[in-house]
């Protein structure tokens, strides 16, 4: 898949979205994701978003244009991949209303997992469980220019993660 929005890949390549998308994978550890946020989707009624990237089974799928049966199997069990790209400029809230978002994902029952704070930004993580499972999933990243929120519905096997990222990196 090929995004031909210049702002968009500019901002999937920066350093700090890197770290987000790498502390995403990582925080996927064996969890089982079977339902997105209700707190986002109200969030999102409330303030459209500048840009988004949806990425569901099929299209996924698509993302293995080698066929390779390694990425195949790790990307099998993510049924939705929901990316929403807030820019500060265009936007009418301020960061009280991503405050009130993280109270709203807490109320849902969304547990903090990782919480990083840097001059540049911050990523916060949370994760739902029900009966003692793992049943959401939620990021929300910001910095000078950007809210980025990702919902993501599905699993990923953290073992399969890790040796798909040896092979990017060698590659690169």
């Amino acid at each position: 898949i090929v995004l031909n929005n210049t702002g968009l890949q500019n901002l999937l390549k920066s350093a700090f979205m890197k770290k987000l998308f790498l502390l995403f994978g990582l925080a996927m550890i064996h969890f089982i994701i079977s339902a997105q946020s209700e707190s986002i989707e109200r969030f999102r009624k409330l303030y459209k978003e500048d840009k988004n990237v949806f990425f569901y089974s099929s299209t996924i799928k698509m993302l293995n244009t080698e066929n390779e049966p390694e990425i195949a199997d790790l990307l099998k069990d993510i049924d939705k991949i929901m990316v929403l790209i807030y820019e500060w400029e265009n936007q009418k809230f301020d960061y009280q209303e991503i405050i009130q978002l993280k109270k709203d994902l807490q109320k849902e029952k969304y547990l903090p997992l990782l919480a990083i704070n840097e001059n540049s930004g911050s990523i916060d993580l949370y994760k739902r469980d029900r009966k003692n499972r793992t049943v959401g999933f939620t990021a929300l990243a910001t910095d000078q220019d950007n809210l980025v929120i990702i919902d993501v519905k599905g699993s990923i096997d953290f073992g399969k993660f890790m040796k798909f990222k040896e092979k990017i990196d060698l590659r690169f």
